[in-house]
């Protein structure tokens, strides 16, 4: 079977789906006791449902942007719940890598509404993954099931496509196959009713939650409330939970307040007794970027005020680029660019010649992309005719496009050179095998290292990058040159960004310059870019 995602991706789903297994074989068994404390008993199990979606999750994540889009920091991996902001990102306003989510189904925008929808309460389930894992506390057996099926539910829309389809085709069932719901809230509404104890009421709230099919909005108060409430809950914090289910659910819920007296309690958001969150501050390894940065972007915008182009040097954008948004907000220590800050750089990318040094990912951290628009537009009457005046019409409409949440119009030239590369790409990766059987005896073998590592980059299990270090050890000037370009002819992924500057910049590479320069442009469109159906 030709392998349609790429390794890391495939390992997430699969670890995925061996948790969420090892969960229905604990909610299974036969009790080995009767536990004195009963919230013990299937805490594991929904620790082990979270950790099931949280790889499933991830798997996506990975497959769009690379592994470094997990990661917080240099040494910490991002919580549940940012993995799970940034797919329900990538769901509203898909780069074109996220097409394999929706490859082969005829309304694609549908698909992806379908899974934004399903992942509407995996906030909560990962809140009680934590609780399972951490504080050795579960719900009910039948609540953990309704959680389980709620991450089967997603696998089989993400089975829908058919790049994703041949890794989910073993799945784990369930035995209880339907759940009445209704039986179960009313159950835990009469637990809570009757709860003598304020972790009694927590527990029956924090089930509840997690059954109802309506999700209340996620709002930082009553979710703080919702995490704090299986460690120490305080009256405050069940009180607003409470007022949260009321205003989702109220047909289903007035029961929990017969007779309309309310609980002896009051909401004070400013309690002392709250936990505080303290802003996270990353610690910038090259103290230099955000000094040159800002250098730069003063400068170009300074000029710009004055009628002139002075805009950053094309090698600090490729400094950048290498760094990804992920690091680059680390570097910056910030979470988002302005339009001031990124509009210099995207002038540097749209005036190098024949082809564009890449922008995208600048473009996607900007949180006012109507700003930047109108920012693009002086900088274009500024820089006279001439090539750069020719990128403004469709950059312009591609940046709108990107702001609006749309699909890039299909006579935009992007549209066409996207997925011309793309395709190009492909086919290239797959020649790999053959070129290696071709050049054996020959100045450009490859020997038997680097033919292990090429194969399994045309096999598709590995990305061209992880290739290049081996390559770059030949002896042979030749060898590198040729097996160095056919690797910048197959790249296509997000990780294969280190290389391909580095041959941008060596010049013992220059037959493999061209095709580096064409994949870094084509990289950086796929994954930060508009919307485009590439397949």
């Amino acid at each position: 079977m030709p392998q349609y995602l790429r390794t890391s991706s495939v390992r997430l789903i699969e670890a995925s789906q061996e948790a969420l297994a090892l969960a229905f074989v604990g909610l299974g068994l036969p009790a080995r006791q009767e536990l004195r404390v009963g919230a013990a008993q299937f805490a594991a199990s929904a620790g082990l449902i979270g950790v099931a979606v949280e790889q499933a999750l991830s798997a996506i994540l990975v497959q769009v942007l690379g592994e470094d889009a997990l990661m917080a920091n240099r040494t910490q991996f991002k919580s549940a719940r940012e993995v799970l902001q940034d797919v329900r990102s990538l769901l509203v306003a898909p780069p074109p890598r996220a097409s394999f989510l929706t490859y082969g189904l005829l309304d694609a925008a549908a698909h992806r509404q379908e899974l934004h929808r399903a992942t509407e309460g995996f906030t909560l389930i990962i809140g009680e993954r934590a609780a399972g894992l951490h504080a050795g506390q579960g719900p009910s057996r039948a609540v953990a099931m309704v959680q389980a099926q709620k991450v089967l539910v997603f696998y089989n829309l993400l089975a829908r496509s058919s790049r994703i389809r041949p890794y989910l085709e073993q799945r784990p069932r369930s035995t209880d196959s339907r759940l009445d719901t209704d039986v179960i809230v009313d159950d835990l509404a009469r637990r809570f009713t009757e709860a003598e104890t304020l972790g009694e009421r927590s527990a029956a709230l924090r089930s509840l939650f997690l059954v109802l099919p309506e999700v209340p909005a996620v709002a930082p108060e009553w979710l703080d409330a919702f995490d704090r409430s299986a460690v120490a809950p305080t009256n405050d914090d069940i009180n607003l939970l409470l007022q949260t289910l009321e205003h989702a659910a109220p047909v289903r819920f007035h029961r929990l307040n017969a007779g309309g007296q309310g609980l002896p309690v009051a909401v004070r958001p400013n309690d002392a007794n709250a936990l505080p969150i303290a802003p996270h501050h990353l610690r910038r390894a090259f103290g230099d970027v955000l000094g040159q940065f800002d250098a730069y972007v003063g400068t170009a915008n300074g000029r710009l005020n004055d009628g002139h182009l002075d805009v950053p040097p094309e090698s600090f954008l490729l400094d950048l680029w290498v760094l990804g948004p992920n690091k680059l907000i680390q570097e910056l220590n910030r979470e988002r660019l302005t339009a001031h800050d990124a509009w210099p750089f995207i002038v540097t990318a749209l005036s190098s010649p024949r082809i564009n040094r890449p922008f995208w990912f600048l473009a996607s951290m900007v949180d006012d992309l109507g700003q930047l628009v109108a920012q693009l537009h002086r900088a274009f009457e500024v820089g006279g005719g001439g090539y750069l005046r020719q990128q403004q019409a469709p950059t312009l409409e591609a940046i709108d496009a990107l702001r609006r949440g749309q699909v890039l119009a299909p006579d935009n030239p992007i549209v066409t050179t996207l997925r011309g590369a793309y395709a190009e790409a492909s086919a290239r990766r797959e020649t790999i095998a053959l070129a290696l059987e071709r050049n054996r005896g020959t100045p450009r073998n490859a020997g038997p290292e680097a033919e292990a590592l090429l194969r399994r980059v045309s096999e598709g299990e590995w990305v061209a990058g992880q290739a290049f270090e081996t390559v770059m050890g030949l002896p042979n000037q030749e060898a590198k040159r040729y097996w160095s370009r056919l690797l910048a002819e197959s790249a296509s992924d997000p990780e294969d960004r280190e290389m391909l500057v580095r041959i941008h910049r060596d010049d013992n590479l220059v037959p493999a310059q061209s095709a580096a320069r064409k994949a870094m442009k084509l990289i950086d469109a796929v994954s930060y870019g508009p919307q485009v159906e590439l397949e």
